[in-house]
């Protein structure tokens, strides 16, 4: 199972060579971070955040999963929620409370569309951390966290705390710092942060779970099956 750099984007400094060292993909993640401070949801620094600081981790990942039916079922099938893979006006139309019609308003609530990425899948690893990029928007649902600033570090600790990815720890660094997005100080939600890092810890790794098949499950069963207990 080889550990291989995603698309690149020189022209943003977004380009990751094999066997960088720590001081190279450091430096590529602060650039992606900074692109990312103004775009989001870009579909080459999102990714290659990820791969920058979590390579090690997402290969670890790969090998748990390849452990179990479930996810070795997940690696071979490779499920994607980008948009141009899912129907949102048909999961709109499933009854309210399934993970389905939250999923799809979710989207409409808040005004954006699913993530896409021209991130190329050459092996597991590739492909795991292109899924976990697209299963942000699906974690805040499930989760409970909000998509306003505070709600974003809170999932981002629950990840930190639920799958141990460097790239999550760096961004809540970055937004205690610097306080982008109208953040209020550190101090201010400092307790949501460790309460949802605790929370990540006791539930099941999201990443394992094939989304598309429970779309018409209550999105309280969902919860239930992960383990996932109230947010605080």
């Amino acid at each position: 199972m080889n550990v291989s750099s995603p698309t690149s984007r020189i022209e943003d400094g977004l380009f990751l060579p094999e066997g960088a060292s720590l001081f190279t993909r450091l430096r590529v993640a602060v650039r992606a971070l900074k692109v990312l401070e103004k775009r989001p949801d870009d579909g080459i620094a999102a990714p290659l955040l990820n791969a920058s600081l979590d390579s090690e981790v997402f290969h670890r990942l790969c090998v748990e999963l390849a452990r179990s039916e479930d996810g070795r079922e997940l690696l071979t099938a490779r499920p994607s929620l980008q948009g141009s893979s899912i129907d949102l006006a048909a999961l709109g139309r499933l009854p309210e409370g399934t993970l389905g019609n939250a999923f799809a308003r979710y989207f409409s609530d808040n005004g954006i569309s699913p993530f896409e990425s021209p991130y190329e899948v050459r092996n597991d690893v590739d492909y795991l951390v292109k899924w976990y990029r697209e299963t942000h928007d699906l974690h805040h649902v499930v989760t409970g966290y909000a998509t306003d600033a505070v709600g974003e570090m809170e999932l981002q600790a629950f990840v930190a705390g639920n799958l141990g990815l460097r790239t999550s720890i760096l961004i809540l660094l970055f937004a205690a710092v610097l306080q982008p997005h109208g953040l209020p100080p550190f101090w201010k939600y400092a307790g949501k942060l460790r309460a949802a890092y605790r929370r990540g810890q006791r539930s099941e790794k999201l990443i394992r779970i094939r989304y598309e098949r429970f779309w018409a499950a209550p999105v309280d069963a969902v919860r239930r099956q992960l383990g996932l207990l109230p947010a605080t």
